[in-house]
């Protein structure tokens, strides 16, 4: 069994985000076709769900020949700097269950989150978009600027808005390079505009508890991509003409995710779901953002993406010479 640090995954390569966003979208192509399985996830709330959970999160996939859990926790900071996630990712052998690897996940699952982003931007006309809106400015919010701008081959223009004002501007210096290089013109707000018109997309990336983005932000053409948990409020999801989704039936019995609390309140909103795989099929059919319609999409987070870049990541470890990845001999073991 491998023990695959952080530093070792991005040595593999894996956090270029074509081929991210390329290993994702095949995955996606596998989840409609029954070979990508994630199973229902198992939340546990220590206490108030307001003070964090801990989430359980199995899948397997069939083609790779692996099963999998993502662990991982949700729990508030009140440092900044401090993750607001610890996910881990086990990978097992699925014809004979043998432990293969245990990966950090922080970096995975950013770069998962990122990935999904793009399929979306790129299955639903955001590509075409010269306009970008991000809130937050933490760990995901840097995830989806690295992973969507080489999707958005027409982007002028990339708006950052955080609680601090400070944390954006480190964002952008963060990424100056990646911007200069397509001449993008990057600007920080220092307070949230009432209306977000300036921009075609809008990325939610933050942690907060307590919804920030109403029904008055959103104009009709809006692309919303809704990577955090609770960044908009119910009353806006509900104006919204479209809702792609990663997953949807996964997420109605527990997630604290804002689409999902109202789902739980309000079923016949599925009526609006469509998931994203079923959009990648059909390439005419995904073509939803038109200048009269407000589309979200609403990013689960579902555990085959972290399954499938975890075993790419092992897979060209153990390719390439001189990797030193560490391994644990089980087996051994248990025969002390």
């Amino acid at each position: 069994m491998y023990f695959i640090s952080r530093e070792r995954i991005e040595q593999s390569g894996i956090a270029d985000p074509v081929v991210a966003q390329r290993l994702i979208e095949r995955t996606f192509w596998q989840k409609a076709q029954g070979t990508a399985v994630a199973a229902q996830e198992v939340a546990m709330a220590a206490g108030a769900r307001e003070a964090g959970a801990f989430y359980s999160l199995p899948a397997y996939l069939a083609e790779e020949g692996v099963a999998g859990l993502k662990w991982t926790s949700h729990v508030p900071q009140p440092d900044h700097r401090l993750p607001y996630t610890h996910p881990v990712v086990l990978l097992n052998e699925l014809a004979t269950g043998r432990p293969l690897a245990l990966l950090e996940g922080e970096l995975i699952s950013g770069l998962r989150t990122g990935a999904v982003s793009a399929t979306a931007i790129k299955a639903l006309a955001g590509s075409q978009a010269s306009s970008l809106f991000l809130c937050g400015s933490g760990f995901q919010a840097g995830h989806q600027l690295r992973s969507i701008v080489p999707f958005m081959p027409e982007l002028k223009e990339v708006h950052v808005w955080s609680r601090t004002a400070r944390h954006a501007e480190q964002l952008l210096q963060k990424h100056a390079a990646m911007l200069g290089e397509r001449g993008i013109h990057a600007r920080v707000h220092q307070s949230l505009p009432k209306c977000l018109d300036c921009a075609e997309v809008v990325i939610g990336a933050t942690a907060a508890s307590v919804p920030y983005l109403h029904a008055e932000h959103f104009v009709p053409g809006h692309l919303y991509l809704h990577i955090g948990m609770r960044d908009i409020d119910p009353k806006a999801i509900e104006l919204f003409d479209n809702i792609v989704c990663d997953d949807y039936e996964a997420g109605v019995p527990s997630s604290s995710q804002s689409l999902f609390a109202l789902a739980r309140k309000k079923p016949d909103i599925v009526r609006k779901v469509t998931l994203l795989e079923s959009l990648l099929a059909e390439p005419d059919q995904a073509k939803q953002r038109h200048p009269e319609r407000k589309t979200m999409f609403n990013a689960f987070g579902l555990s085959i993406f972290d399954l499938v870049l975890a075993y790419e990541t092992l897979q060209r470890l153990l390719e390439q010479p001189g990797a030193n990845v560490v391994q644990f001999d089980l087996s051994k073991e248990r025969s002390k």
